[in-house]
């Protein structure tokens, strides 16, 4: 099978598995990046096997998340070079937080706002999966989520951005998404280092609920090594709902 077979239009799934490429990531990362989807049984193991060796068996990138309690295909991707990187927690509540009210310092982002949020976004995540894989260099993955709040304001990612403003500089930025059944999904948060600890994220979601659509349920996802990030969202009455393995795969050049 060509590469070329592993486009958008890789969909159907092959052993459990389905493999589509990561266009967006290929292109910040300058490799071939493909994303692996499904889970596996042992009746499909062989079949999955095959499929993953297309990829793994030449130099790109490629990630898979797997819900923890499915061992066998973790298992399966260990073994076929994967690693785990990040242990992800998804969380949810239906008791939304009310509006910060009077005196809230956070607002809908406006485009001026840009270069001070993809600014933020440079500089303030540890926990994410691409900082946490000791094989992709600190600059890239800043650079990843530079783009990727920056694509908020191409118009490429993200339903909603609020951030958060203090004498008149933004300095925190909350990106968000719409999902199915009315639920608003927390993409990324970060508020800028010298002003956490200020309650600035809690006043971004809270002002979220009642500017951003009209959601009965929000969603968070974040990593099991960033207990600030779940103890905010712990004392916003969120509850985890699923947990996932975060795996990669660097393929290299034979």
């Amino acid at each position: 099978m060509s590469s070329a077979s592993f486009g958008a239009q890789q969909t159907m799934p092959v052993g459990g598995l389905s493999i589509v490429e990561d266009a967006w990531l290929a292109g910040v990362m300058s490799r071939n990046v493909h994303r692996v989807s499904g889970t596996v049984e042992e009746d499909g193991e062989s079949q999955a096997q095959r499929i993953l060796r297309q990829i793994t068996g030449r130099p790109g990138f490629s990630y898979a998340r797997v819900p923890t309690h499915h061992v066998r295909t973790s298992r399966l991707l260990e073994r076929e070079g994967f690693h785990v990187v990040d242990t992800g927690i998804t969380l949810e509540t239906r008791r939304l937080p009310e509006g910060g009210g009077e005196g809230s310092r956070a607002r809908l982002a406006r485009a001026e706002d840009r270069a001070a949020v993809e600014k933020i976004a440079a500089c303030s995540f540890v926990y994410s999966r691409f900082h946490l894989d000791p094989d992709i260099p600190k600059r890239l993955a800043d650079e990843i989520k530079t783009q990727w709040v920056g694509n908020y304001f191409l118009g490429q990612r993200g339903d909603y951005m609020v951030v958060a403003e203090c004498a008149g500089q933004v300095t925190g930025f909350l990106q968000l998404l719409n999902a199915s059944g009315s639920v608003l999904v927390i993409d990324l948060i970060a508020v800028e280092k010298d002003h956490r600890g200020q309650g600035l994220a809690e006043e971004m979601i809270r002002h979220a609920v009642t500017t951003c659509g009209n959601p009965t349920v929000l969603r968070a996802g974040t990593q099991s090594a960033n207990t600030m990030s779940l103890s905010l969202y712990e004392k916003l009455g969120f509850r985890i709902v699923s947990t996932s393995y975060v795996l990669h795969h660097h393929g290299v050049a034979r």
